[in-house]
This record gives structure tokens, C-alpha cells and sequence, in this order.
């Protein structure tokens, strides 16, 4: 309760003995010497071993490292350009391209379907002259059309001329068949029009008057 309503002291949640210096001690001072370029070591580290063998592997991993960067798939990182342009970055190559485009490979061990094939242009004769192109012959042209217009012509007037044979004797047909065309028609119009006026009932009287019987009997 005292020390939810402000009273008591501030206790630390660690132990300060654990620094040092107790209770009431003053603080130890700064050290202004400069501190140590390498802790000390633990190990001691293993002596470097020489002799010929270990030069030959120092040189051939140093001759692997150079080659790879020489090979084609190697990417170069690109030159970063600066703020203030010098004199002799004019003599300086440019950016670098990728390696990829430039290789060139043996094109003797790869298969003929993957060879790029160079046309050659050919070599002309020296003093020959190029062959040029020969014109049409239009003369000949404009008569084989005109003589096919003609021709056409020619089949359209007798076609024309067959129609109008035709026409004229399908008009002596119907001059000759006329009058008795007439005379069916209007007798047909006359049928049609007395059609509703002629009256067709029968009573049935008649019917059974000629059989020889003569009997009584009901007709059903």
C-alpha cells in the first residue's frame, strides 16, 4: 500500500555489488588510455606451410580464379559513373557489354543444325554488265484484248438478236390462241359468279323408284 501511494524508495532489480563498488562508493574513473588493437587469443594459429606442392596449388587456384572471370557467362559489375567528369575517362573503354554476345565458339564441334549460316554475296564479273530487266511487249497485249473485246461483242448482238426471235414468236403464239383464251375465261367468271344463286337440294324422292321390288318395306 506505501508503495502504490509514493512512499518508500526505489529498489534496483539487479544486484550492484555484482559492478564493483557498493552502496555509497564513487564511481570508478574513466580510463583514458586507448584500448587494445586485437584481444588476446586464446590459440595459437597454425604455422603457414611451404614447400613446392603449396605453391603449385596457390598458383594453379590463383590461374582457376583468373579464368573464370575471363569466360564468357562471367557478368562484370558496371562502372559507376561519378559527379565530376575527368580527363581521362575519355581514353577509358565504356561500359561493358556482356561477354555473352560477343562469344565467339567453335562452331567445328557444334552440330550443323545449330551453325548460324552466312550468305556470301556473289562476286560479278569485272566489265559485265548487270542484266536488266526486259519491258513487256504491250503492243501484242493491247491486241490479243482488243480482239477478245470484239469477240464478246459479237456473242452478246447474237444473244441479243436469239431474244428478241424468241419474244417475237411467243406474241404470235398469243394472237393465235386468243379469242378461245377469252372464251374459257369469261365462261369460268360466270360459273363463279351464279355459283351461289343455283340452288342444289334434293329430297330424296326419287331415289328407289326404279328397282323392280316395288316393296312396302322402310328403306333404312
Amino acid at each position: 500500500m506505501a508503495g502504490s501511494r509514493g512512499r518508500g524508495r526505489s529498489q534496483f532489480t539487479f544486484n550492484v555489488d555484482a559492478l564493483g563498488f557498493g552502496r555509497g562508493d564513487s564511481l570508478p574513473t574513466s580510463a583514458q588510455t586507448p584500448s587494445p588493437l586485437f584481444p588476446p587469443m586464446q590459440f595459437r594459429p597454425v604455422p603457414l606451410q611451404t614447400g613446392e606442392e603449396v605453391d603449385y596449388m596457390l598458383a594453379l587456384k590463383q590461374e582457376l580464379r583468373a579464368s573464370s572471370k575471363n569466360l564468357p557467362f562471367h557478368i562484370k559489375a558496371a562502372r559507376t559513373k561519378t559527379d565530376v567528369a575527368r580527363y581521362s575517362d575519355k581514353y577509358q573503354n565504356g561500359e561493358l557489354k556482356n561477354n555473352c554476345i560477343e562469344w565467339s565458339p567453335d562452331w567445328s564441334r557444334m552440330p550443323k543444325e545449330l551453325c548460324i549460316k552466312v550468305r556470301k554475296p556473289r562476286k560479278t564479273a569485272i566489265g559485265a554488265k548487270p542484266q536488266l530487266k526486259q519491258k513487256p511487249k504491250v503492243a501484242a497485249k493491247k491486241e490479243e484484248v482488243l480482239q477478245k473485246l470484239e469477240t464478246l461483242e459479237k456473242r452478246e448482238e447474237e444473244q441479243h438478236s436469239e431474244e428478241e426471235e424468241d419474244e417475237e414468236k411467243k406474241k404470235q403464239n398469243d394472237e393465235e390462241e386468243g379469242p378461245d383464251a377469252d372464251e374459257d375465261y369469261d365462261e369460268e367468271e360466270i360459273e363463279d359468279e351464279t355459283d351461289y344463286i343455283m340452288s342444289y337440294f334434293d329430297n330424296g324422292e326419287d331415289f328407289g323408284a326404279d328397282s323392280d321390288d316395288n316393296m312396302d318395306e322402310a328403306v333404312y
